[in-house]
């Protein structure tokens, strides 16, 4: 997993947050990695390397990932 616990809940938290404005897209960046969601929900978590990539289908799954409640 590219981020850390700690960043997984930041990230998880931002985007029930800006669900509740009715998010659109969004990048947040870490030192390590870039988040994505994109306007179909898809969230993508680019590492430093290649091989880092993550793809999820939705937030569901991100947070199912990285075992979030």
């Amino acid at each position: 997993m590219t981020l850390n616990p700690a960043q997984a809940e930041a990230v998880y938290s931002a985007m029930c947050g800006l669900n509740n404005v009715h998010m659109r897209a969004c990048d947040l960046r870490f030192g390590n990695a870039i988040v994505q969601v994109d306007f179909n929900g898809t969230v993508r978590v680019i590492g430093t390397a290649v091989v880092d990539d993550e793809r999820y289908a939705d937030q569901s799954a991100f947070a199912t990932a990285y075992n979030l409640s």
